[in-house]
């Protein structure tokens, strides 16, 4: 293709009317396209989002004279054709009465991940602009009065990673969280303390330290250098630009992928293995899961920076124990593509339909480890330059029937005796759905890892009761079980606010059963989901009260 000049941004965005026809061959380079795109889309979009892009063969790549360059016809096109479609599918699956606003599709995912939200994956959580919009003094045509002031207390009895605590803290609020799973009080506990940040960079670098101690004893590293040197190769041989492009407009079926491929990066594989003699299913911890889904060297690694970690003071020990677990979560034997739920370990290179292209298991943890490591320090950082001094407590244990003044009191006292003056002015939270998740299934790695103990048969709406008559049975009856038990603890004209899929309408019936009304539904379209299911996926935002 005849690529026009490269055209100067100032030039394309103040002269060029985004309504009128465009000329089919102007080409923008990497900043210019994202500064066009910005405009076009009203939302914030950065170099990074237009290379991802390209990387991922949305839109195609040219280049001129070594400058990497994109059609301003392909830009619009793309961009068009995925809000129009986006938009159309919602309404058609979820109904024209959604509120777009609530999608938040304007924030880029740096806000949506903010400061300590990324800590540690969890998935389930919603958005801390969701928490935001409701908890905070904002009001528009949906949501027309404020609920909460700074010193109210907010309950969420079904906790998860702790995005309405955070929140909270953040608006000056006092806040409690309760939770069944003792690994996800662990995350939102980690997320909240005041942390001294010189004393957490330092306690960061000692497991650094004693993690690469166990690496360079492995000799692994050497090994990783040629590996992904044969890697890089192969990629670059079969899987060009233009071969993603291919995919991503159905003008290639990754079924086809070249076996020539796979053969060779899995031949190199086993020479390299070979030369440096390194075994990658020997047993080390004697859990079957961990060996499992481990490579030797990687748990070796871990094993070392576990017996530092228990020296450490309780404070550090539990963020730095979320680290590790987030670097673990990362370093299993799964194709990238199966993050969320494991199949089958796999010990040699693969395809990955995520990044399209060759991609191997992990064989040390001191990258991720590194990497993660460093933007904890930052977040926390950050965190902590906003956050307030508002009481929070994390209780594990069963919502349904824990007495939380008593639970509160014994963590702190000063808490319970303003608790117990003002009580609870509002419930915001989102319950587990029906049939869809095993919330420690989901971090089952730390279970293992740490010892913690698990109490899966008291959750709630867990994946393995199925969908069922009776499953929705029980459902209504815990949840409503869970409000009726909170209530004790809600002063009078106390807010709550419930996030859920309720696909199949129990909500009015959980209401009921709890001597609760809802006075308004808000439905929302969730758009950026990290699942590789990318159908139209909404909720709604119940807003009850007391009858």
């Amino acid at each position: 293709m005849h690529l026009a000049n490269v055209k100067d941004s100032e030039s394309i965005l103040k002269n060029y009317s985004l309504n009128n026809p465009i000329e089919k061959h102007i080409a923008l380079d990497i900043n210019e396209a994202a500064e066009w795109a910005s405009k076009f889309t009203k939302k914030k979009v950065t170099p990074s989002n237009i290379a991802y892009l390209i990387q991922y063969g949305k839109i195609q790549k040219h280049q001129k004279n070594g400058k990497t360059l994109v059609i301003l016809q392909d830009l619009q096109e793309y961009y068009e054709r995925n809000m129009n479609a986006v938009r159309d599918k919602f309404e058609e699956a979820l109904g024209e009465d959604i509120n777009w606003d609530l999608s938040f599709s304007q924030v880029k995912e740096a806000e949506t991940t903010k400061h300590v939200h990324r800590l540690h994956p969890y998935k389930g959580k919603f958005i801390p602009q969701l928490v935001e919009y409701f908890l905070g003094s904002h009001t528009d045509n949906f949501k027309r009065e404020v609920y909460f002031r700074p010193g109210d207390i907010i309950l969420d009895p079904f906790v998860g990673s702790g995005t309405t605590l955070v929140q909270a803290n953040e608006l000056g609020m006092h806040s409690i969280g309760v939770d069944i799973s003792y690994f996800n009080c662990l995350i939102a506990e980690a997320k909240l303390e005041a942390y001294n940040i010189e004393s957490v960079l330092a306690r960061c670098q000692e497991l650094y330290s004693i993690i690469k101690v166990e690496h360079d004893k492995s000799g692994v590293s050497a090994l990783e250098n040629e590996l992904d040197l044969l890697l890089g190769d192969i990629n670059k041989k079969y899987f060009s630009n233009d071969y993603r492009y291919k995919v991503a407009h159905g003008g290639f079926d990754e079924a086809g992928v070249p076996q020539a491929a796979i053969r060779e990066a899995r031949q190199g594989w086993k020479e390299l293995f070979k030369k440096y003699n390194i075994v990658l299913d020997a047993p080390v911890t004697g859990s079957n899961f961990l060996d499992t889904w481990y490579a030797a060297p990687v748990l070796n690694e871990a094993l070392a920076a576990r017996a530092l970690l228990e020296q450490m003071p309780n404070e550090e020990k539990k963020l730095l124990t979320v680290l590790l677990s987030r670097t673990l979560r990362s370093c299993r034997a799964t194709p990238h593509y199966q993050l969320e739920k494991l199949e089958q370990p796999i010990f040699e290179p693969y395809y990955c339909y995520k990044h399209m292209k060759i991609c191997r298991p992990v064989l040390s943890m001191l990258n991720k480890y590194t990497r993660y490591y460093k933007d904890t320090v930052k977040r926390i950082k950050e965190f902590q330059a906003i956050r307030t001094n508002a009481y929070h407590v994390l209780l594990d244990g069963d919502a349904r029937k824990i007495d939380i003044f008593s639970a509160v009191r014994s963590k702190n006292r000063l808490f319970y005796d303003l608790l117990v003056k003002q009580k609870v002015q509002g419930i915001f939270t989102s319950p587990p759905y029906v049939g869809q998740l095993d919330y420690h299934a989901q971090h089952e790695y730390a279970y293992e890892f740490f010892g913690y103990i698990r109490r899966d048969d008291e959750e709630i709406g867990k994946s393995s009761r199925g969908k069922g008559v009776k499953a929705k049975q029980d459902y209504i009856r815990d949840i409503s079980d869970t409000l009726i038990n909170c209530k004790k603890f809600l002063a009078e004209g106390c807010h709550i606010f419930i996030v859920a899929n309720d696909q199949h309408r129990l909500y009015p019936a959980i209401a009921e059963r709890s001597g609760l009304r809802i006075i308004q539904e808000f439905k929302r379209p969730v758009l950026n989901r990290t699942s590789r299911d990318k159908n139209p996926y909404g909720e709604s935002i119940f807003h009850m009260i007391m009858v």
